[in-house]
């Protein structure tokens, strides 16, 4: 596809001043590119002017990190349209026989000098002999040996306006060859040309960074920089909100503009659409095209919404591009779309608007400027129309609001009724549609709401259009500004009653519209009418009734219409959460109706009832959940800043104590992430946006005084206190670790000091808190600086009151610590002070071995958490043990007396590892006894990888999987620390065809197999036939597998085990085995193909001639089998097939044509070579594959080849255009015209026929599909 793209003869075609032109904006774009300033480019001067005349000249621009057409950082230019001989480039640099002061003055800087020619197109000897004749004139000059000299012919100009598109659609429009509805930099705005366009500043704050957490608005100028400076950076992703009229495009406008601020975007990298107009490429096309050629640009997308935006920033976020873009929507949402900055302007001063006004209509007079701009409220939409319907001879400040807004719909001082009317009508949906063969005729649908005809809706949408009052998409039309349309639509509702609206909007085919009402019912909570309309819609019967069977369509009306009655919204959904399945995270919808009961939650007297149902939606979520998770959603309602509630602290600390204290454990993981969100004290940020139609909505409820601050943390922390003080020791640990989680934050941000001080140090009282003296510890290593001398003694005498004072509060914070957290704030030198901490530890166990006095007071907490310190505290205690099978048992009859569901087994293992130092023959028998420990059996590989395996090891191994004592997930304790690499191959082998034949021990062999083939590169180890074959079969098993038994994450190290398991060597009868396997599978839909793409790879890279010769026996599946094996290639470019030599794949085929034609429709007979530019510049360049060629050149039906290479034009699946796959494929396609048989020949140029007509069919239906997708309001 060619956009931009110009020929020589286009470039001769320029006049003088636009040729000039030209060439200044392609230095400013060249040297924008690196990130030099167009300042230090001069152009256009007279030929006596102090610059000599130079038709542009580059001057000092410091450096150049890429020189390209400008060479250095003194370049001039003379750009001439004429032809340029020999003897004329010499003659043009001279005057009056001397060479010209100014390329004297470039050659002392060692600068360049450029002569361009509009008319020369020149090969490389007349290249050179212009350069020769350009040489020959300075050779005169003393230094002539730093002064560059060059020539730009057409054909070079061509080349370098290539690389700047922004450029070239400039060029475009002046040669009558513009891309409909793509626009260079220049006015955007409807401002007339006749008229002053500068834009207005003031200190008005009215624009916002809805990224940033402040939020807090700026002036117009700071917002101007803060846009400037997002959209810098290559990739970037821009977008600009705000109601229609407040000034969008002009302040997108601005960013361009020299003169307005400072560090002013280039305005040559410029690419603009309105996305209301027809675009030609559309808006997606474009994108592709820029990102495909590795352009540099700025892209800006006036009118563009959300879905669009999403799907380009999707586009050049996975692109790496040099681009960036800027989109620009009327509509305020809470879409606020990832990796995106949103800025939102909000209505100008009225100072502002008035001057606007004075500026446009002088003949109106200030005071009826500012009459205008106090109805328009800051709207310079509503302002300038409203100036159009108003004479000079009138005064408006008697008018009142009302009165004016009719005179919006006036023919002059006349009111028109049938204006006003079909302007009220339009507006009871948020857009419409004009066609009358699309979305079952919108107009007519309205005209049977209003009781009015077809005609004259159209007739007067055209006139609302006109007036700006209308804003126009393609065939959708939407009443704007909002302020406008929703008075417009009040009043339509209190002329039309509910009844005659619903008879047609509740029509299936008019669910669109439907849907577009009650977005346009939501802007309208303090209209009587819109309420009654909307509760008619829940009403039985009516769409709404019941919403936990709603579909999309219906959950989106409840979301639209919630701002009207936010109440009877939350009943709704009450109701509905009657049924489990409703409120549930498998419900389809959840984070829709999640994302609702958030905005539900705004205010106070609402709060306890929208949090309850949410707490009904995320009890039903895993608890690590990190997708759209329902929690987080929760959690931010807990927030001190940006919390999107106005629900006062008492309120929120009242509903958090209830779920704390309850005695559900779901309740209390929720809890425990609540207070997380509640403590936070360094960084806020939200979900989205908090708008909810017209409602007046901010941020929730912040504090505004430090008094506030300290009542929040110190209000979350009481909830705590009858926790700590529980006799349960579980409750107490629980609520402790919730402090301890947060301490930091509360003392060094939140300086909740004394609060803290005193709960620590009673608690301390009552039982060592060692986990605390950890966070006290890492707070001063942290934060200590930020301490005043004072603070730091207190938090010093915290630490110094939390320091263990026995032996042990001593062996307890050694013991329930990890080894980490201990070293991290030593004096010494890691490895001393991990090493004297291991060493302490270990002494400690050996210390108390003995005293099961104090083992029993440890006990509650020794099989909770698995911790390395408690690994060494067991291997202490071994050492310290007399009899140790006496100590042994001793420890398991301590462990059962928790009564605890799960353990985790470090003590034992560390004990056993300490046996096995000593006696190997007892630590084999005190592991062989945790087999008969019902608390320890599942543990039993993990204890058994304590200490080597040995032989009885390896048949313990293969006893305990044989009889299925162990889960085989259990076993992939043996893929860890080499552990397993004592074991012989044989061994390992047997053990591990015993897991395979266990629940899911197909996905454990492979991870264990893994890692058994990760070999050092020091090792000599060479893995031995009997575990290759071991990882045939388990592949064989795998595939065996029905999909819905196979899940991706399950399949890690598959790849390893692949590349050493399906390698040429293997034994073909095993190979075969699999590959009918794997066939079979894909033609009875049991496998899953993106599972298994790897082994698919390699069977046909390693046995192309065995997979192959299965394909062709089985006949009834053939098609199939060749689509799936080969063909179905949406994650690659080119077939598995075309990795195998075409030699070893002509010689399967050995002359017979039924294997030659298999073997054509399982190729791909195109491939991309993405680095060789063809002659039009183009990166990507497609070639016909030499399989396919070679395929061709021994086919005795040669018709039959090419017709399979025509069909394989067309891509099954692919990203981006498909239209521009198949022109590229076509290019190459395009070679078989030459082709020595004449029959070949006649068939690819008749190919080449339809092809022409099926590529511009296919891109024009890609255009519509697009252009469909972007012109939408909704």
């Amino acid at each position: 596809m060619v956009l931009f793209e110009l020929a020589p003869v286009d470039i001769s075609n320029l006049n003088d001043a636009d040729l000039r032109e030209l060439v200044a904006r392609l230095c400013e774009a060249e040297l924008s590119r690196q990130g030099i300033s167009s300042v230090h480019i001069k152009w256009g001067g007279a030929q006596e002017a102090p610059d000599g005349g130079l038709d542009v000249y580059v001057q000092d621009v410091g450096s150049l990190p890429s020189p390209g057409f400008v060479p250095r950082i003194n370049t001039g230019i003379q750009v001439k349209k004429n032809s340029m001989s020999k003897a004329a480039c010499a003659k043009e640099m001279q005057d009056s026989g001397s060479v010209k002061k100014i390329i004297s003055s470039l050659a002392d800087n060692h600068g360049a000098y450029i002569i361009v020619s509009g008319k020369d197109r020149c090969s490389d000897r007349m290249l050179s002999d212009r350069i020769s004749g350009m040489a020959s004139a300075i050779t005169g000059l003393p230094n002539k040996e730093n002064l560059k000299l060059d020539f730009y012919c057409s054909d070079r100009l061509c080349n370098w306006l290539r690389q700047h598109p922004g450029v070239a659609l400039w060029a475009r429009i002046k040669l009558g060859k513009p891309l409909s509805g793509w626009k260079p930099f220049r006015r955007w705005t409807s401002v007339p040309a006749n008229k002053e366009d500068e834009l207005l500043l003031d200190d008005h704050p009215c624009v916002r960074d809805l990224n940033s957490p402040d939020k807090s608005a700026v002036a117009l100028i700071d917002g101007i920089k803060l846009a400037r400076d997002k959209l810098r950076n290559p990739c970037s992703a821009v977008r600009i909100t705000g109601l229609s009229g407040v000034g969008k495009t002009r302040f997108a406008q601005a960013l361009f503009e020299a003169g307005t601020g400072e560090n002013v975007l280039s305005s040559t990298g410029v690419i603009y659409a309105d996305l209301g107009e027809d675009l030609k490429p559309s808006a997606a096309e474009l994108l592709t095209y820029l990102i495909a050629n590795d352009y540099a640009a700025f892209v800006v997308l006036d009118n563009c919404n959300p879905d669009v935006h999403r799907q380009l920033q999707r586009q050049l976020s996975e692109s790496n591009a040099r681009l960036s873009l800027l989109t620009i929507e009327y509509d305020i949402s809470d879409d606020k779309p990832e990796e995106t900055d949103v800025i939102h302007l909000e209505p100008a001063s009225e100072k502002t608007v008035s001057s606007l006004i004075q500026r446009r209509f002088p003949e109106l007079g200030q005071l009826n400027a500012d009459r205008i701009a106090e109805f328009a409220g800051g709207n310079a939409r509503v302002a300038i129309a409203l100036a159009n319907r108003v004479d000079a001879d009138e005064t408006l400040t008697k008018f009142s609001d009302d009165a004016l807004f009719k005179r919006l719909f006036s023919q002059r001082k006349e009111h028109s009724v049938s204006l006003l009317h079909n302007a009220e009508l339009l507006s009871l949906v948020y857009s419409f549609n004009v066609s009358a063969k699309e979305f079952n005729d919108e107009l007519s649908v309205f005209a049977q709401i209003g009781d009015v005809t077809r005609k004259s809706l159209h007739k007067d949408q055209a006139e609302l259009l006109r007036r700006q009052l209308v804003q126009q998409r393609g065939h959708w039309r939407a009443v704007l500004p909002h302020a406008l349309a929703n008075r417009l639509a009040s009043r339509a509702l209190e002329s039309i009653a509910p009844d005659e609206i619903n008879a047609e909007l509740f029509k299936p085919e008019n669910i669109r519209l439907l849907k577009s009402c009650a977005h346009r019912l939501g802007y309208l909570h303090d209209c009587q009418a819109a309420h009654e309309l909307a509760s008619s819609w829940l009403q039985p019967g009516a769409p709404l009734h019941n919403i936990a069977s709603g579909d999309v369509q219906q959950i989106a009306i409840l979301t639209y219409i919630a701002p009207v009655f936010p109440a009877t919204a939350l009943a709704a959904i009450e109701r509905a959460c009657v049924d489990k399945k409703f409120a549930s995270r498998k419900n389809t919808y959840f984070s829709t109706v999640v994302g609702l009961l958030c905005k539900l939650a705004y205010e106070d007297n609402m709060f306890d009832r929208a949090a309850t149902v949410l707490v009904k939606f995320a009890e039903t979520e895993n608890k690590d959940e990190n997708n759209d998770s329902i929690v987080n959603k929760l959690s931010q309602l807990f927030s001190l800043y940006l919390s999107g509630t106005q629900a006062t602290p008492e309120r929120r600390q009242k509903f958090l104590r209830h779920l704390h204290c309850s005695d559900n454990k779901r309740y209390q993981e929720i809890a425990e992430k609540l207070f997380s969100s509640a403590f936070e004290a360094y960084h806020w940020s939200s979900f989205g946006g908090f708008s909810f139609g017209a409602r007046k909505r901010d941020w929730g409820w912040r504090p505004q005084t430090n008094a506030d601050v300290k009542t929040w943390y110190e209000g979350f922390i009481e909830i705590l206190k009858p926790g700590l003080e529980s006799a349960d020791e579980n409750i107490r640990n629980h609520n402790r670790s919730i402090l301890v989680s947060n301490f930091r934050g509360l003392w060094s941000e939140a300086h909740c000091f004394k609060t803290l001080e005193n709960l620590i140090t009673k608690q301390n009282e009552l039982k060592h808190w060692p986990e605390m003296l950890l966070a006290v510890k890492q707070t001063l290593h942290y934060d200590k600086s930020a301490h005043s001398p004072e603070l730091l003694i207190l938090l010093q005498s915290l630490e110094k009151k939390l320091t263990p004072s026995s032996f042990i509060e001593d062996l307890e914070y050694h013991l329930f610590s990890s080894i980490h957290t201990l070293t991290e704030h030593c004096e010494d030198e890691y490895p001393e002070s991990y090493q004297a901490i291991c060493k302490k530890i270990t002494s400690f166990g050996e210390m108390v071995a003995s005293q099961s006095e104090i083992l029993e007071s440890l006990a509650p907490q020794l099989w909770i958490t698995d911790r390395d310190s408690i690994w060494l505290f067991g291997k202490g205690l071994a050492q310290g043990s007399q009899d140790k099978t006496e100590a042994f048992t001793y420890l398991v009859s301590l462990m059962q007396k928790q009564k605890r569901t799960m353990v985790y087994p470090n003590l034992f293992a560390g004990f056993i590892s300490a046996v096995y130092t000593e006696n190997s023959v007892q630590a084999e028998q005190l592991q062989a006894q945790t087999l008969l420990i019902p608390e320890l059996q599942q543990h039993f590989v993990y204890l058994l990888c304590s200490t080597p395996i040995n032989q009885w090891g390896a048949n313990k191994l293969v006893e305990v999987a044989k009889h299925g004592l162990v889960e085989a997930s259990k076993f992939q304790r043996l893929s860890r620390g080499r552990i397993h690499e004592t074991i012989s191959d044989n061994d390992f082998a047997e053990i591990l065809n015993a897991v395979s034949k266990l629940e899911n021990g197909i996905f454990s062999v492979i991870e264990i197999l893994s890692m058994r083939f990760y070999i050092d590169k020091k090792s000599t180890y060479v893995p031995q036939d009997i575990l290759k074959k071991l990882g045939r079969t388990t592949i064989y098993r795998l595939l065996s597998l029905d999909k819905d038994n196979v899940h991706y994450n399950q399949l890690f190290g598959l790849d390893r085990v692949i590349e050493l398991c399906i390698t040429e060597t293997a034994p073909q009868n095993e190979i075969v085995n699999i590959i009918d396997c794997l066939c079979d599978g894909l033609s009875n839909y049991r496998l899953f193909r993106p599972d298994i793409t790897k082994i698919i790879s390699a069977v046909v890279k390693s046995f192309p001639e065995l997979v192959l010769d299965r394909v062709l026996k089985d006949v009834d599946n053939q098609g199939h089998l060749t689509y799936y094996l080969f063909k179905d290639n949406s994650s690659r470019h080119v077939s598995y097939l075309n990795q195998v030599p075409a030699k070893r794949v002509l010689a399967w085929c050995n002359k017979e044509e039924t294997r030659i034609k298999i073997v054509a429709k399982s190729i791909s007979a195109y491939k991309r070579l993405p680095n060789e530019p063809d002659q039009d510049g183009n990166l990507r360049v497609t070639t016909l594959t030499e399989h396919a060629l070679a395929l061709l050149d021994i086919a005795q039906d040669k018709l039959a080849i090419a017709e399979s290479i025509y069909k394989d034009i067309c891509p099954t699946s692919w990203l981006g255009s498909r239209a521009d796959i198949m022109e590229e494929r076509a290019r190459a396609f395009a070679v078989l015209t030459n082709h020595v048989t004449p029959e070949i020949r006649e068939f690819a140029k008749s190919k080449m026929i339809i092809l022409e007509q099926v590529i511009k069919k296919t891109r024009e239906q890609e255009a519509a599909e697009n252009n469909e997708r972007e012109q939408r309001f909704e």
